[in-house]
């Protein structure tokens, strides 16, 4: 947001100064910045298709994995497989895993049998039970 901060400096200069075109390229140093940071967030976190979209389903396959080799560790060390995710703890630099996908839904976790489970993301809709819907068995 440093284009705001140039952006105010640059208005109010202008206007000390009397000179109209700082003015003017102080209001489109702000606008511009509006716009940049604007259109980051939405791609990167608002939108449900696009390239950025496509991302987001191959981060959602990555940080499954993650997750299951935490469960696959939790096995190890407790002799069965956590009853839920939130058994695994909390995340931390130590203990890395994630209980969201990219778009903020809580995985669900299903476990299937004494050695095999599933992970389940809601997809970019947010809701369960539809085509978009990734889920992976282990």
């Amino acid at each position: 947001m440093i284009g705001v901060l140039f952006g105010i400096i640059a208005i109010v200069n202008g206007a000390v100064k009397k000179i109209p075109g700082q003015i003017y390229l102080g209001i489109a140093g702000i606008l511009f910045s509006i716009l940049l940071y604007g259109g980051l967030f939405y791609f990167g976190f608002v939108s449900k298709t696009g390239r950025f979209a496509e991302l987001k389903i191959r981060l959602v396959h990555q940080e499954m994995g993650i997750d299951a080799g935490q469960i696959a560790l939790y096995k190890s060390q407790h002799g069965k497989l956590p009853a839920a995710l939130s058994d695994l703890g909390r995340p931390s630099e130590k203990n890395m895993f994630m209980t969201a996908d990219p778009w903020g839904t809580q995985f669900k976790y299903t476990q299937l049998g004494d050695d095999h489970f599933e992970l389940t993301s809601a997809g970019p809709d947010g809701k369960f039970g539809t085509s978009d819907d990734i889920t992976e068995k282990f």
